[in-house]
């Protein structure tokens, strides 16, 4: 009986460790966010730019914020084995930000589905730039 019950239990213990390990999430991205400034004013291109690049310092571990031309950023973030990569396409009235690639985060094209610590960098990425562009 006592065989029976460490056996119940050890099956238990792996069912439940593939079930936590495994846990993925639909990739989180922001569509077309409202740029609005604290002034009211519509900021330049370049103000935009700048604040979304900005925003990159608040984030732990910050994002590598590279310039593709002006209203197109890619942005990538590293952290131990992981890697994510988004692009961030933006005029002066708004902002998208979709992934681009990853590295060891689960993605699945076909179920559109990505380890969920990648949607908590997005979100704190999003949240950081709104930060920046409403400060303009």
């Amino acid at each position: 009986m006592k065989n029976r019950a460490w056996a119940q239990l050890i099956f238990l213990a792996v069912v439940l460790v593939l079930f936590v390990g495994c846990r993925t999430t639909p990739v989180f991205n922001v569509e077309n966010a409202n740029i609005n400034t604290v002034s009211g004013k519509e900021p330049t291109l370049e103000d935009v730019t700048r604040a979304i690049v900005s925003a990159s310092g608040n984030s732990n571990p910050p994002w590598n914020m590279q310039v593709v031309k002006p209203g197109h950023i890619v942005a990538t973030l590293h952290t131990r084995s992981h890697m994510a990569q988004v692009d961030i396409q933006y005029t002066s009235k708004g902002y998208s930000i979709t992934r681009k690639d990853s590295a060891d985060l689960k993605y699945d094209p076909e179920k559109g589905t990505i380890h969920p610590s990648y949607n908590k960098w997005i979100q704190r990425l999003d949240s950081n730039i709104r930060m920046k562009v409403n400060m303009l």
